[in-house]
């Protein structure tokens, strides 16, 4: 009977464990990303070699920026998101999760209320957000009890609902803490030998100090790399706005702007994908050699440690 050797079964084994994920790059990455490449320079109607999608953008750009145009509004709420997500949430997630390594009372409890959004998934959280923040929902109840006299605009239509307060209510309600980051973080905490801290106590090191001096330094590497992640995938994030605002009274950002050129496409009788994918190719462009410049400076501000 004839067998197999052991070495030629580990390769088989290999081989059938990667044919998927692989087959699923080529087909869903690197023949659609090739297939956008060539869309954004080609005429829509004639398939003839053209500039004029790019050219397109540009011009909406000077024109977006001079009125106050959706481009203008989708490229500075993106800013503000990037902002926010660096200096305030990614911050806040890195403090609450050295408090939970800390253990201290009721850690267990928090850890999971933290992580239970991402359990529900983000549809059904969008549509909690928005049951709370409707008019006659939950705080605007609350705050007529605390005496609060809400504009008439917000009681009419609630804070997604108008022009007054949708924007910075979408920015507010962007702040907060997220399960995954907390397992991430958690994870590379305990990785720091605890003779460190045993040391730290011991000197009398307070709790703030050890997390200032002792713990963000020797995880700046992973928290560089979290801003880095949070610029990049800044400009392409969409799912918040199309499910909270679909971009009404202010509150579109860049990955909206972008995708909501590619579902009118899906749903106009032209199929103009191409000026979509001259977009995604002006973003690339612009926002990998940032990305990257954030990268090297973020190695300059503290130097790598390994442990």
């Amino acid at each position: 009977m004839w067998t197999l050797k052991k070495k030629t079964k580990d390769r088989i084994f290999i081989i059938e464990m990667l044919a998927l994920p692989v087959l699923h790059f080529l087909v869903f990455w690197l023949f659609v990303n090739i297939s956008s490449i060539s869309l954004a320079f080609q005429d829509e109607w004639t398939g003839v070699f053209t500039f004029r999608h790019f050219e397109r953008f540009f011009s909406d750009w000077k024109t977006d920026f001079s009125i106050n145009g959706p481009l203008k509004i989708a490229v500075i709420n993106t800013f503000i998101e990037v902002l926010i997500g660096n200096l305030i949430t990614t911050p806040l997630n890195i403090f609450i999760t050295f408090a939970l390594f800390k253990k201290f009372y009721g850690h267990t409890f928090y850890r999971i209320l933290f992580y239970l959004p991402g359990i529900i998934g983000g549809v059904v959280i969008a549509m909690m957000e928005l049951y709370v923040l409707a008019p006659g929902g939950p705080i605007i109840k609350i705050g007529e009890f605390l005496g609060i006299e809400w504009p008439f605009d917000i009681l009419q239509t609630g804070f997604y609902g108008n022009i007054h307060s949708a924007r910075w209510t979408y920015f507010i309600t962007s702040i907060g803490i997220g399960g995954s980051t907390i397992l991430i973080q958690t994870g590379v905490l305990n990785r720091i030998p605890k003779d460190l801290f045993d040391c730290a106590k011991l000197d009398g090191v307070g709790f703030f100090k050890e997390f200032t001096s002792i713990a963000l330094p020797l995880i700046w590497s992973t928290v560089g790399i979290m801003w880095i992640m949070n610029f990049a995938t800044g400009w392409a994030g969409y799912q918040r706005v199309l499910l909270l605002t679909q971009g009404t009274n202010k509150t579109g950002n860049f990955g909206f702007y972008l995708v909501s050129h590619t579902l009118s496409a899906v749903t106009g009788a032209s199929g103009n994908y191409n000026y979509p994918a001259a977009i995604g190719i002006i973003m690339t462009l612009v926002i990998t050699p940032i990305t990257l410049l954030l990268r090297h400076f973020a190695d300059k501000i503290v130097e790598p440690v390994e442990f």
